[in-house]
């Protein structure tokens, strides 16, 4: 039979916690400290395995939200048109087959045109994607707030 993930994952965290965690001299707080904080990395994935394919798919959502509205609203010079072809390129080639290469390469691309619009954008680009970017982003953050939130990390 072979293991489930979770079973995989709660093996490690034993591992950790019960053999070498104990077994880590007094001196080495740092190698302790790292320890325990695998430990609880690992343990909020056991948390949140069911629901991560969920949760990134509606990064992307999030991720082609933002870029769609930024592409009509933004323009400027060969800077900014080189980094609008770019976005567009990568909002129409998510498809949703490679989810986190996807979100990725939007923000990959929202970023190149944040740094575009300094360098050509017209006046008043950089206030409109401002503007933008913090609309959208007030949700994600929410999002992410709950996403974290049974373990402690936010009292929302």
């Amino acid at each position: 039979m072979i293991p489930t993930v979770d079973e995989r994952i709660a093996s490690i965290v034993r591992a950790l916690s019960e053999v070498i965690l104990p077994h880590l001299p007094p001196e080495a707080s740092l190698a302790q400290e790292q320890v325990q904080l695998a430990i609880g990395h690992l343990q909020i994935l056991r948390g949140q395995i069911d629901h991560i394919p969920a949760y990134e798919r509606e990064e992307l959502t999030d991720a082609v939200a933002i870029a769609t509205a930024l592409l009509p609203s933004i323009t400027g010079g060969s800077a900014v048109v080189l980094a609008l072809d770019a976005l567009r390129a990568s909002v129409g080639g998510a498809d949703g087959h490679d989810v986190r290469g996807e979100t990725r390469a939007i923000h990959q691309g929202i970023e190149r045109l944040v740094k575009a619009v300094a360098i050509d954008g017209v006046s008043g680009a950089n206030a409109v994607l401002t503007a933008t970017i913090l609309a959208y982003e007030r949700e994600r953050v929410i999002k992410d707030r709950k996403w974290f939130l049974p373990f402690g990390f936010d009292t929302m």
